[in-house]
């Protein structure tokens, strides 16, 4: 016996095609979540990097000029989290490649913090005199000067490097220097952006 389909009451033929939504929006969703973090693994991959995924610890730091900052202000962004040191040779061999990456991504939805561990604030602001003469670094420089922050998210060695994801996430981290103009980090970058 065949029954009519308007004899099916609203609210169950409402919650069918809800149903049915739901599972074409997953079908599409999750190939396309899959490609992207597989994009996003093989850049932490070929960049040497570790794979971290962990919820990143929030924090607030001062910057150069006094104003706070915390993790939470950036919530929603692709966050680059670099612990340096004006006194580290590669620290400063990392920085030109970093302010490059800072600048070409700004306007798109990552943001690069880079907290000093300088003891003295004017060490760190020396430094960026001579690095950038004249000019403002794209990079949001903060100050850690006790290494509190450093040392909650697990930093062993500078320069070292978190990348943290929209949901707040740590997705990779990377010990030493490195030259972020490469492919690859850029391939990260903006796997983690779209």
């Amino acid at each position: 016996m065949n029954s009519d389909p308007r004899d099916i009451p609203l609210w169950m033929r409402s919650t069918v095609l809800a149903c049915a939504l739901v599972v074409a929006v997953v079908g599409f969703v999750a190939p396309w979540r899959e490609e992207r973090a597989s994009t996003a693994v093989e850049a932490v991959d070929e960049l040497d990097g570790e794979w971290v995924g962990r919820p990143a610890p929030d924090f607030e730091l001062q910057d150069l000029e006094g104003q706070r900052h915390t993790l939470r202000d950036y919530r929603g962004k692709v966050i680059f989290l670099n612990f340096w040191a004006s006194f580290c040779e590669p620290c400063r061999r990392e920085m030109p490649s970093m302010e490059r990456l800072a600048r070409q991504y700004a306007d798109r939805g990552m943001v690069m913090l880079a907290a000093s561990l300088d003891p003295q604030k004017q060490d760190a602001s020396r430094f960026l005199n001579r690095f950038l003469p004249n000019q403002r670094s794209a990079m949001e420089v903060l100050w850690d000067p006790s290494g509190s922050v450093s040392n909650r998210y697990g930093t062993t060695l500078i320069p070292e490097t978190y990348i943290i994801d929209r949901d707040g996430r740590i997705v990779a981290r990377f010990v030493n220097d490195y030259d972020w103009t490469r492919p690859e980090a850029k391939q990260l970058v903006e796997a983690l952006l779209r």
